[in-house]
């Protein structure tokens, strides 16, 4: 009776703990779709999601020519692989983030000095949005991109 009742005991932990598992899963996937609405709200006017190593070839030739390109700031896929690059873990790449979008600055900018010579530096956008959405579009940047900064310069050379 006594391995029946530890039996029990045992399974109900490990229901329980599996329960809390999945509701710590859907939390961060609700943020991570709340970021990417974020991102279409906010960023999207002026960052792409990513941009083809074909036509970052044919946007350098116009820099390099004195043009623009057609987009205000580096692309997102960009973004991610540089700020992993100086902040690997989560937590401090969500905290540079947040901090990066409220009070940017070329001091603090992790970007490709072009990258500074061709856009600037951003507006402080964060200034103006929710906490939650700060931590909502920095951690959907930091998901939805999985290449480190190496791989991402191998694949799209600049």
């Amino acid at each position: 009776m006594r391995k029946y009742f530890l039996t029990i005991f045992l399974l109900s932990g490990l229901v329980l703990f599996s329960c809390q598992v999945k509701t710590t899963e859907n939390k961060d996937l609700q943020e991570i779709k709340k970021g990417e609405q974020v991102y279409k709200n906010v960023c999207s006017a002026c960052h792409w999601k990513t941009v083809k190593p074909k036509e970052i070839r044919k946007i350098k030739k116009v820099v390099m020519s004195g043009g623009r390109p057609p987009f205000n700031a580096p692309p997102m896929a960009e973004v991610s692989a540089r700020v992993k690059k100086f902040y690997p873990t989560e937590e401090k790449f969500i905290a540079f983030v947040k901090d990066y979008i409220t009070n940017p600055s070329r001091k603090k900018g992790v970007c490709m000095p072009m990258a500074f010579k061709v856009f600037g530096v951003m507006p402080p956008i964060g200034k103006n949005m929710k906490e939650e959405d700060k931590e909502a579009v920095a951690k959907w940047l930091y998901h939805s991109f999985s290449a480190s900064w190496e791989e991402f310069m191998k694949k799209n050379p600049h």
